[in-house]
């Protein structure tokens, strides 16, 4: 544990030490999820407020609650630690509720600090802090700087992507994927990333088709999220030991599209629904005709062939919809096809 990072009965003890000998103590709190400037300026001056300075840090679990079910980026003992290298701060404690009364009450700090455009008499803390001769100090934030600024700044780069520096007439080629029995093994709502298992001629299969210059694009539908058996933290944590898996054997997937509606949701997105497909089309400027779906359901295939796609459905009891283009036994054999397919059209324009 890093010198200044305490738990609740550390901090006490270094409050009473630090009352003792005649320090005012001041204390804030906030996620502190992506440090940035902002951050800096804010504790710089709140330590100015006082002569040592207590930064509570919200946990994991409040963040999701109070921020998104994808927040936050940084775990909180990485937070706490860049929290606690500042020079301005003094003593850094986790927060596991959404608001500091708890802690205020149980430190009693001479100064409470807030960031931001808010009153003193606007903050709910204040009459808590009134009530035991404590002050609450409110900073304007001078930098216009926030996490979900860089955030968006980032998604926007990624976004980007320069022109080849050799103009190329090749059209670009995606194999989508459904996830639950095509790639991994089924496990009904499933959120343990422990569990999660390659399904038989998946890698094989993959590292042909990027061999072949496809794009692997993951459709899946996510119901579980809507129906509320999993979060979609969950959800990404599955995909992250996936790709995982994938990328110990050079595998990439270039994107993932999914729907986390419930089918009584009745949206536009979810498999047989042709939106994501559509979507990761545009994206990626690639023509219907160009593209394969891969999948262990008639949704999947009813999905890839309303969209353009040619489907092709995993299966070892055939298929009774004369739209699917091909039954494979395998992942594998999905793949071999497709790579059959693509090598006669070559053929055709020779």
């Amino acid at each position: 544990m890093n010198k200044k990072t305490f738990d609740r009965t550390g901090i006490q003890a270094w409050v009473s030490a630090q009352r003792a000998s005649g320090a005012k103590i001041g204390f804030t709190c906030g996620a502190f999820d992506v440090l940035h400037v902002g951050h800096v300026e804010y504790l710089t001056e709140a330590r100015k407020q006082c002569d040592v300075l207590i930064v509570a840090v919200n946990s994991n679990e409040s963040i999701k609650t109070y921020k998104s079910s994808l927040r936050p980026i940084n775990e909180e003992k990485h937070r706490m630690a860049v929290v606690a290298a500042l020079q301005s701060v003094d003593a850094v404690i986790l927060m596991e509720e959404l608001r500091p009364a708890g802690l205020i009450q149980l430190l009693k700090p001479d100064v409470y600090i807030k960031g931001g455009d808010y009153a003193p008499e606007n903050l709910k803390s204040k009459p808590l802090v009134d009530a035991y001769g404590g002050q609450v100090v409110c900073i304007p934030i001078n930098s216009e700087m926030s996490t979900s600024a860089i955030l968006e700044r980032a998604a926007l780069i990624q976004s980007h992507e320069k022109a080849s520096q050799t103009p190329t007439n090749e059209e670009r080629r995606i194999a989508f994927l459904d996830r639950d029995g095509t790639l991994i093994r089924d496990v009904p709502f499933l959120h343990d990333p422990s569990r999660v298992q390659l399904m038989p001629g998946v890698l094989e299969g993959l590292k042909q088709l990027q061999g072949a210059g496809f794009t692997l694009v993951m459709v899946t539908n996510q119901q579980g999220i809507g129906l509320g058996y999993f979060t979609e933290a969950e959800f990404i944590a599955v995909n992250q030991a996936l790709l995982r898996k994938l990328g110990a054997a050079g595998v990439a997937i270039s994107r993932i599209y999914y729907c986390a509606h419930s089918l009584a949701d009745q949206c536009d997105c979810r498999k047989p629904g042709k939106l994501l497909f559509e979507k990761a089309m545009r994206y990626f400027a690639a023509k219907p005709a160009s593209c394969y779906a891969i999948g262990d359901s008639i949704t999947d295939c009813m999905a890839a062939e309303a969209s353009g796609c040619a489907s092709i459905l995993i299966s070892d009891k055939g298929a009774s919809d004369a739209s699917i283009r091909y039954v494979a036994s395998s992942f594998e054999d999905a793949a071999q096809w497709i790579l059959r397919m693509e090598e006669n059209a070559a053929k055709a324009l020779r």
